[in-house]
Formats: structure tokens, C-alpha cells, sequence
């Protein structure tokens, strides 16, 4: 494998004992371990040096602590279905539904992307497990679809971050974004300060970041009531 960090990662993840995988930081240790995607202009401040060195690489493009956060926050609800719009190269899905499966057994997790970007390496990880499947489709696909979990992070313009969210993401018990303080990704932005106003609803953001202007951002929403 061109990043056999992948593996080692996914063995610590099984492995690791609950309480330890419930600390944001030991999380976000692993997310680094895994790698972040070399793509794009560096923009990841103190977590620039955890960038693969070839864009062939297979890696996660988050900021570590945002992801790390929302994951542990996310352990303690019972999530059996799990959908991913936009995997990109598919890293941070392989990571998110391999941590999710530590805290539920049965989960089935599904990831959605029209693109060609994802990586070889994790393809075949997701081709030998019965319970992750990945589409070459949009949210178009999955109208009115529920999921326990739907996390938005597809196209982020075009009006395609609000069809994602009336397509699936409406209708899960869950629902999480990317890019809610992304200063190049207004449309995510805008459409999340329009969520968080909904009534009845728990919101939570994660929006740690070590860059010069603000990074990513992960935002959460759910009804009230839902643990």
C-alpha cells in the first residue's frame, strides 16, 4: 500500500479500548496518523506537517480536532445506518465508519460520489466488507431516504449543498456539515446558519482550528429529545 498507515489506523481503531477512543485528542491523533490529503494550498496551520506526501495517497481532508470532537460526540447516540454524501478520496469515510462501528456493531455505512477521486487503496478496503458499500451517484439518488446518520459534504456550490439537505439530510435522525465557517465555501455557510435557527433542534459546532483564517468547521444538528 502507497499509505500503510490506513491499516494501522483501522487495527487501532478495532482495538482500542472504548474509553480511550472517547477522547477527542487520542481521535484526532489518529486522524494525523492516517494523513490529511495532499491537495490543495496549505492551509491546515499546525497540521500541515500530517499531510501525505503524494497526492496518490490515500487521506482525510478534515481538520483533526473539528472531526475528532464531532466523532466523540457522536459515539454515545445508536447509529445503524450511515451515509456519507461526497467522499472525495474516500479516507475520512473508511475513518468515520470504522469508529462508528466500535460503538455500533450493526451499523451499515454508505458512501455517495459522482467523482472519480477515490482512492484505489481504500476502494478495495470497502469492496471486502459486506457492511460498506459506495455508489457513483448523487443525493438525487437517495431522495427521501433515512438514515440514523447523513454527513454532507459534497459539491459546495451550485445549489448542491441545500439538495443534499432536502434530499437525505432532512430526513435523518442526524444530520452533520462540513464547512460551516469555510470562507471560501459560502453556500455551506449560509445554509447552516439558516439550520441552526430551526426550532427544537440541538445544534453543536466544531470549529477548532490552527490556520490562519478559519478552517472547515463541522456543524451538527438534531431534535430535541433524540438521546
Amino acid at each position: 500500500m502507497k499509505n500503510k498507515n490506513i491499516i494501522v489506523v483501522q487495527n487501532l481503531l478495532r482495538s482500542l479500548p472504548i474509553a480511550v477512543l472517547q477522547d477527542a485528542e487520542v481521535v484526532a491523533n489518529l486522524i494525523r496518523a492516517f494523513g490529511i490529503v495532499c491537495w490543495g494550498p496549505p492551509v491546515f496551520g499546525d497540521d500541515e506537517i500530517f499531510k501525505n506526501r503524494h497526492e496518490d495517497m490515500a487521506g482525510i481532508y478534515q481538520t483533526p480536532i473539528q472531526m475528532a470532537e464531532a466523532l466523540v460526540y457522536l459515539s454515545q447516540f445508536k447509529i445503524e445506518s450511515y451515509c456519507e454524501i461526497g467522499v472525495f478520496q474516500g479516507g475520512n469515510f473508511l475513518f468515520m465508519s470504522e469508529y462508528l462501528r466500535r460503538f455500533n456493531s450493526d451499523i451499515i455505512c454508505t458512501g455517495i460520489d459522482p467523482t472519480d477521486y477515490l482512492n484505489f487503496e481504500i476502494e478495495a478496503i470497502i469492496e471486502k466488507e459486506s457492511w460498506l458499500r459506495f455508489y457513483s451517484f448523487t443525493s438525487e439518488a437517495l431522495k427521501k431516504r433515512e438514515w440514523d446518520l447523513v454527513f454532507i459534504d459534497g459539491e459546495h456550490e451550485g445549489g448542491w449543498v441545500v439538495k443534499d439537505w432536502n434530499n437525505v439530510g432532512k430526513y435523518a435522525k442526524i444530520c452533520m456539515f462540513h464547512d460551516i465557517q469555510e470562507i471560501t465555501c459560502p453556500e455551506p455557510v449560509a445554509l447552516w446558519q439558516k439550520l441552526k435557527q430551526l426550532k427544537g433542534k440541538i445544534v453543536k459546532e466544531y470549529r477548532k482550528h490552527s490556520a490562519a483564517v478559519p478552517l472547515h468547521g463541522i456543524g451538527i444538528i438534531h431534535r430535541e429529545g433524540l438521546l
